[in-house]
């Protein structure tokens, strides 16, 4: 997410719009050389009085190659503070009307050091002032005095969701992840709260930079967010891959068993991509000693076209797990041994084996079994018993079974599975 500025136009819009919308009024005087209008109006000589006419009069009419020699004139005999914020006024009327950013500027900081602005329009003078040098601080990639002018026109009052991306950009420049991201929140829940929908780049801009934190938990809560407001096959597996490769807070990553979870998800949600993604899968899986899920992972990349007849390392995967699918032989002497046994791992084992040939209700019985005798990683069989019954249809049971998951970083793969079980389909 390229910070694009509209903050020097949305500040001349603003200015154009409300604080400057009336001309200030000049005291009159009677005959005799008293004044007879509102005490607050501005105290002008006749001098600056006739200079004046003629730069009102262009800037009225927007006649700006007139106004621009009228005004230099009137700067030349204001003298007081009354005189010098009057011109500065119709000096900023004629730099909107011209959209010159930079002169604007300029004309604001007369007014904000002016004493005779008036309150009111000193909050949006400052607000836009700030707003528009954080903007110029941006392009010159002066990233600490952009932040430190943004931050001070928002507390003049300014709340627009560019800002927020603005301040992301330039927390994202100086290293400071954390505050990026919770920016680009704010700038989300802004444009939520007018019933549009957040660029899915803001999405994708905040994703790695919670990733890069460590912190898994907050990673998955992202992308939970940018799948259900874009549920595309490529956002999905993205979010999934860059998960998989992940680190904790404390540097720990994910284990061979949760990275083949990751796998899984991507297999059931029909978004893996290619070759590569069918070989590693089986590679994974025939390692860990679940050579039936290596033989259908192929089985599915060959009849889907993904994987090609001569690849030579699926080949050799092919036949190396068809060998040990051969020498295990049937399961069901384990189911019995799983049964009888003092406590739930080799259950858990058993049910894993199933899980992998692709009996699911079978496996969801083992899995039972583990949690019943106990002695098993709970988090670890809710997980792959919740993974079971998604297979099987039972979408209830699923969530269930994933919402019994707590401990990180299975609870994390947990959410993924969850936010799969609503997942519309895939574009």
């Amino acid at each position: 997410m390229k910070f694009v500025s509209k903050l020097a136009l949305t500040a001349m819009l603003a200015l154009g719009s409300t604080a400057m919308v009336t001309t200030p009024a000049l005291a009159q005087k009677d005959k005799k050389g008293a004044s007879k209008e509102d005490p607050n109006a501005l105290k002008v000589s006749d001098a600056f009085r006739k200079a004046a006419q003629p730069a009102v009069d262009a800037v009225q009419a927007k006649n700006w190659a007139a106004a621009a020699p009228a005004l230099d004139a009137l700067d030349q005999v204001a003298q007081n503070d009354d005189e010098k914020y009057y011109a500065a006024y119709l000096r900023s009327r004629m730099n909107i009307g011209k959209n010159d950013m930079v002169a604007l500027n300029k004309d604001l900081a007369i007014l904000i050091a002016n004493p005779r602005t008036p309150p009111n329009e000193l909050v949006a003078y400052k607000r836009q002032y700030f707003y528009m040098l954080g903007d110029q601080a941006m392009k010159d990639k002066k990233y600490p005095e952009a932040i430190d002018a943004l931050l001070k026109s928002r507390e003049a009052g300014n709340n627009e969701f560019d800002l927020s991306l603005a301040l992301a950009n330039a927390y994202a420049a100086t290293n400071r992840p954390n505050e990026s991201v919770a920016e680009v929140d704010r700038a989300i829940k802004s444009v939520k709260a007018t019933g549009q929908k957040p660029p899915v780049a803001w999405y994708q801009f905040a994703i790695p930079r919670v990733y890069a934190t460590g912190n898994r938990a907050e990673t998955a809560k992202w992308l939970q967010q940018m799948i259900q407001e874009y549920p595309t096959a490529k956002n999905w597996r993205w979010g999934v891959m860059m998960l998989r490769g992940s680190a904790d807070q404390a540097g720990t990553r994910l284990t061979n068993v949760q990275r083949i979870d990751l796998y899984r998800l991507l297999r059931a949600t029909k978004v893996l991509a290619d070759q590569n993604d069918y070989v590693e899968y089986a590679e994974s899986v025939n390692s860990a000693g679940l050579p039936w899920e290596a033989v259908a992972v192929l089985d599915e990349g060959k009849s889907n076209g993904k994987v090609p007849a001569g690849n030579p390392d699926a080949t050799r995967i092919y036949t190396s797990a068809q060998g040990k699918v051969k020498a295990e032989g049937s399961l069901a002497p384990l189911l019995k041994q799983s049964q009888a046994a003092p406590n739930g791992k080799m259950a858990a084992q058993t049910g894993d084996a199933y899980l992998a040939s692709g009996d699911f209700a079978k496996a969801v019985e083992l899995y039972d079994i583990a949690l019943q005798k106990g002695g098993v990683t709970a988090d670890e069989v809710n997980l792959h018993r919740g993974m079971a019954l998604y297979s099987l249809g039972r979408k209830d049971d699923a969530r269930t079974a994933f919402g019994q998951v707590k401990g990180a970083p299975a609870v994390d793969l947990a959410t993924l599975w969850t936010v799969a079980l609503d997942l519309p389909a895939l574009s």
